[in-house]
């Protein structure tokens, strides 16, 4: 697919936009904004986690953020966020090294290094050095110690394409937003060329027009896949080196999207044509932009206009406290943040979005940015104001987990090959669940090329039966006619947990993209959160009969990136309940044994550990008698 993006399109490339929508719509949206926020949801923090306002003398629009391994946060900043136009050069637009940074005192250094910049939109560490993206291209900031002239501290690494068209007219609204750096490259998501309102039906601007581009320090720039329209936001799972971005509603995007990037792959935004008239006459052609043609990605996770997200922002996947391992996501038009959980089925990711955190006011979230204590920096750019964000500037916060989670929530949805399951944070009341306390609905999305439409009208589902887990973590909900291609609602109301806590959020919108092929287990064991600083690999297996020994061998050290040798290793044996039977340790590569202690049979859970979170363990294990 390289080879053939390069024969396509030979030579250098880049670009990106952001979603501006036109003044009719903009009133709208200003009165929808109020409704769009769930009454179950208060204006304070997930009771799992704390939010809290960064002190600081002073406060930001901010366009970019990114840690030094030293902690110092590298923060970037603009005056002018207009309605998309490129604004000359100016003082304000701002790159600050800040140390120090804390909830609790003021930081003990902001030191400014660069100004002069058009309109900065990311900003990234790689390697110890600190790089930006501008309107017009990729920068290196090469003195970061006592630079003598901020506005000429700058290196200029990848121009963006200026194919005449480039912020010129129509064809302004355009970013390179949130570059990320990952073994040697760099990558970010580039707007699609859209005209001013926001409509589609314009010439691509660029060879690379809504890309997700790669390039290298030399300049050498390609597009690994396409079809975006306004990306404000991108970010990797550091284990997986997965990609994700978020893109916004608008022409061929009935909503906005939560998406994984694969190479040579098409994300849905197209070249609107041809114009018509009232009467059908074509007014005019435009040309297709270089995606169109390659295999459609559908979006793990569909964000329903209004009620869920409006202009999404920077994704950043949370590594700690209750959900770690799910995505949240900001918004610079809709309050609070948003959380995604992955429903992994082969190859494939179906996501469940749920309402996830207030806390932050009326601030407009822009980026997310995982601190070196694994708390999330939050960076926004003033108020929320209906189309556009506008007002005075906003605060930094940080999102911390909690070190003991209290919340009653649902962790996650899944399917299965007669229906959903829906995990929850602590142990349902068995009573109160019943087929009709889930109200499910199915909605197709069709991709169109009218501004922000194509969401078709609601199917109601039956819930045929709802059926706890052994565990009563889990639910089981047989439903009659899922089908794939759907973002399916569900709303759970009158279930409590053991304890009798109500929910804290009581709605999910999951994104059915592939059909589980799995039946469902009762029996199965799904643990909460890991200990902290060991990695899992998980093993599980039934028991044939009562008491015997599991013998479990892992290896260290045996695959590139693996533990070292001498490394360790922890074993632990659990019962259908998730309560812990047995525990063990063992080093580089040797058997372990643990004692099962005679319960009933049935699928029981071994949870194999790294002691230094190494990804390179490898398992084995048989049954012993």
């Amino acid at each position: 697919m390289e080879k053939q993006l390069a024969e396509l399109f030979p030579g250098d490339g880049v670009y990106s936009s952001g979603s501006m929508k036109n003044t009719l719509r903009a009133f709208l949206a200003i009165l929808l904004i109020p409704s769009s926020i769930p009454a179950a949801i208060p204006e304070a923090a997930h009771p799992d986690y704390n939010i809290a306002e960064i002190r600081m003398p002073m406060q930001f629009k901010t366009m970019g953020m990114a840690f030094f391994e030293d902690g110092t946060l590298a923060l970037a900043t603009t005056e002018l966020l207009l309605m998309g136009e490129v604004p000359e050069l100016d003082v304000n637009g701002k790159v600050y090294l800040i140390k120090g940074l804390s909830t609790d005192t003021l930081p003990a250094q902001i030191k400014e290094v660069s100004n002069y910049w058009h309109q900065l939109s990311g900003v990234t560490v790689a390697e110890g050095r600190l790089y930006v993206s501008d309107r017009d291209a990729f920068y290196e900031i090469p003195n970061l110690i006592n630079p003598e002239d901020l506005k000429a501290n700058r290196k200029l690494m990848v121009e963006w394409p200026n194919e005449d068209k480039w912020n010129f007219g129509a064809y302004f609204h355009q970013w390179v937003f949130t570059p990320l750096y990952m073994e040697g490259s760099f990558y970010a998501p580039y707007s699609g060329s859209i005209r001013t309102g926001g409509w589609s039906n314009v010439d691509p601007t660029s060879r690379f027009s809504g890309a997700f581009l790669k390039w290298d320090a030399q300049g050498n720039l390609q597009a690994l896949a396409g079809g975006l329209r306004s990306p404000n936001g991108a970010n990797a799972d550091p284990a997986t080196g997965d990609i994700f971005v978020t893109d916004n509603q608008g022409s061929w995007l009935p909503a906005s999207t939560f998406m994984r990037i694969r190479k040579g792959r098409f994300y849905g935004h197209r070249q609107s044509s041809p114009d018509v008239d009232e009467e059908g006459n074509v007014l005019g052609t435009h040309a297709p932009n270089f995606a169109e043609s390659l295999p459609y990605d559908p979006p793990v996770a569909w964000l329903p206009y209004g009620s869920v997200r409006c202009s999404p922002s920077q994704p950043i996947l949370l590594r700690k406290g209750t959900f770690s391992g799910d995505w949240i996501i900001g918004d610079v038009n809709n309050p609070g943040l948003v959380r995604v959980s992955l429903d992994k089925v082969g190859e494939e990711y179906n996501g469940a979005v749920f309402m996830f955190s207030r806390g932050t006011g009326v601030s407009a979230i822009n980026r997310l940015v995982e601190a070196p204590d694994g708390g999330i920096v939050i960076g926004t750019v003033v108020q929320i104001g209906g189309n556009w964000p506008s007002g005075d500037k906003s605060p930094l916060y940080k999102l911390t987990a909690k070190s003991q989670g209290s919340a009653f929530d649902i962790k996650a949805v899944r399917s299965y090959n007669d229906g959903l399951e829906l995990e929850f944070t602590q142990p349902v009341n068995p009573d109160s669940i019943r087929p009709e306390h889930f109200t499910v609905k199915s909605t197709q999305y069709i991709r169109q090329k009218e501004y922000g439409l194509g969401k078709q009208d609601d199917e109601s589902l039956a819930v045929l039966l709802a059926e706890p887990s052994k565990d009563r973590r889990r639910v089981h909900l047989k439903i009659d006619s899922l089908k794939t291609d759907r973002m399916i609602y569900v709303r759970v109301n009158g279930v409590v947990s053991s304890g009798g806590k109500l929910l804290w959020n009581n709605e999910a919108w999951y994104t059915l993209n592939v059909m589980s092929e799995k039946n469902w287990n009762s029996v199965a064991v799904r643990l909460a959160a890991e200990e902290p600083g060991i990695g899992p690999s998980l093993a599980m297996r039934v028991f044939p009969g009562p008491a015997s020994t599991l013998e479990v061998t892992a290896r260290c050290g045996s695959v590139p990136g693996g533990c070292g040798a001498g490394s360790g290793f922890e074993a632990i044996l659990f019962d259908p309940m998730g309560k812990e039977l047995a525990r063990n340790s063992g080093f580089g590569s040797e058997a372990v044994h643990l004692a099962h202690p005679g319960h009933d049979p049935g699928l029981y859970l071994v949870r194999v550990r790294s002691r230094s979170g190494s990804k390179g363990l490898s398992v084995t294990q048989s049954i012993v008698f």
